[in-house]
């Protein structure tokens, strides 16, 4: 319709402005005698040409609120879940001490391990793993060791100090002792073992 308007109008304009006797898009319009026809029909041709584009629909602006089409999800089913069971004989428990308490420098201490369940019973067979802040293990020369506890439940090794003259004062070594055995939960403890000058 808004073509038809827009090409009637610009007719009516050209015949107007050259005083008819045109023929242009499908229309014919003869001579016009008076100036007063030619002023309405240029008038009318700036209505019909106003009318085009009133009648023009306006070009749809993208929406921006529309979404993206999703994309199908893939749900994942949570496959079995494993069930672990309790350990049958529960935490190792683990007692330590030493003699001499009180190392002196330069010379060494042997240290027990005593190794019992949740019930207060001895453990053999016990991996016993130990880890010293400094000094030496006389097993391995380093300053970790490891070894089985006996059938009754006990696990000693000898732990030695540096040498006296690395020594200017006294100080205390952090050791770290771990156990485990198949069918118990690992039981862990620390220790500390001073040396002194004298």
């Amino acid at each position: 319709m808004e073509t038809i308007f827009l090409s009637a109008g610009i007719a009516c304009l050209i015949a107007a402005i050259v005083g008819g006797g045109l023929k242009a898009f499908g229309i014919e319009i003869p001579l016009l005698q008076s100036l007063t026809r030619q002023i309405i029909l240029g008038a009318l041709g700036v209505i019909l040409v106003i009318a085009s584009f009133a009648t023009s629909s306006p070009p749809t602006p993208p929406d921006t609120k529309t979404s993206p089409t999703p994309s199908p999800t893939r749900v994942v089913s949570p496959g079995p879940t494993r069930v672990v069971p309790p350990r049958v004989g529960g935490p190792l428990h683990l007692s330590v001490n030493n003699n001499p308490r009180v190392v002196v420098a330069g010379g060494q201490t042997t240290i027990l391990v005593r190794v019992t369940d949740r019930t207060g019973a001895v453990v053999a067979g016990v991996m016993v793993r130990f880890s010293a802040g400094g000094g030496s293990f006389a097993a391995t020369g380093v300053t970790n060791a490891d070894g089985l506890t006996d059938a009754q439940g006990l696990f000693r090794t000898n732990w030695h100090t540096y040498e006296a003259r690395a020594y200017t004062g006294n100080m205390s070594y952090e050791m770290k002792i771990e156990a485990t055995k198949e069918g118990y939960e690992k039981g862990e403890t620390s220790f500390t073992v001073p040396v002194s000058l004298q």
